[in-house]
This record gives structure tokens, C-alpha cells and sequence, in this order.
């Protein structure tokens, strides 16, 4: 071989690992090792979880039941080589976050007998009510807004 050759080689060899180095695991690997963890642990094993990654950003989404859930998830994304963000888009159960909500609103002093509906869609809750005055509705609000889960309270009260 020249020395020409050993030399062009050389480089093509410290470009071809610079590169990988820089670049990281590829987001497939990362995926999968995201993907194989949640898979095995007790707490995240029985959700129906999403995984994407894109440049090495995991999103999760889906539906869990509680925050707990969601931040075990994240956690142990967070914990796999090659993983630069973790971005949740999972969201409570729509049916355990309303009763969560109601349950909350019942054992307000203020609002304990006070007659509101809850719905909630993909984590934003609805309240509705024709029988609360201004002191109700501010306090409805603040405890639908404090219950984990909860990303945004919409006001349908009177």
C-alpha cells in the first residue's frame, strides 16, 4: 500500500467515527432501548405508551392513570444513553380525571354542595353548573386547576 493510501485511509477512518460519535446513538437504537425499559418495569409495562424520537428528543404519549405513572415513564427515558429530552404528551385517562376532579370539588367546604358537572377531554375539563355565584366558580376553577392531571379548566358555570 502507498503512503498516499495509508493516508486517505486514515482519514476516511477518523471521519467515519467522528461522525458516529458526534451524531450519538441513532434514534432507532434509542427507541427501542426506550421501548424494551418501559417494557420491563412493573409500574410502565402495563400502559399503552407511544415512543418517538427525533434527534435523540423522546416524546411519550398516551393514556395513564396517574402522574405517577407519567413521571416513571419519563424517568426511565430519560435514563437511556443517547437521550438529550424527554417531552411528555401523555395524558390522564379522561373517565379517572373527572372523578379525580369531582372528588376534589365534594370535598371543597365551599363547594361541597354545590351542583357541578365535570367532563373532560384528553386532560382539559369542563365545568358546568346553573347554580354557582362568582365566590364558587373562582374556587371551582382552583380546584379543578390543582388536580394532577389536570391541563386546563374550561368555565361553562353560571
Amino acid at each position: 500500500m502507498s503512503p498516499a493510501f495509508r493516508a486517505c485511509a486514515r482519514a476516511a477512518l477518523f471521519f467515519a467515527v467522528t461522525t458516529v460519535a458526534a451524531c450519538g446513538r441513532p434514534d432507532a437504537d434509542v427507541q427501542a432501548a426506550v421501548k424494551g425499559q418501559l417494557a420491563k418495569d412493573p409500574v410502565t409495562a402495563p400502559l399503552d405508551l407511544t415512543v418517538d424520537v427525533q434527534r435523540g428528543v423522546v416524546t411519550l404519549a398516551g393514556q395513564t392513570s396517574t402522574i405517577a405513572e407519567q413521571t416513571r415513564a419519563s424517568e426511565i427515558a430519560r435514563s437511556i444513553e443517547g437521550v438529550k429530552e424527554v417531552t411528555n404528551q401523555m395524558s390522564i385517562a379522561d373517565g379517572l380525571l373527572v372523578e379525580a376532579v369531582k372528588k376534589a370539588l365534594a370535598a371543597d367546604p365551599l363547594l361541597g354542595s354545590v351542583p357541578i358537572e365535570v367532563d373532560s377531554r384528553n386532560g382539559y375539563v369542563r365545568l358546568i353548573s346553573n347554580d354557582t355565584n362568582k365566590e364558587q366558580r373562582d374556587r371551582a376553577r382552583e380546584v379543578a386547576k390543582s388536580v394532577g392531571g389536570v391541563k386546563g379548566v374550561e368555565d361553562r358555570m353560571k
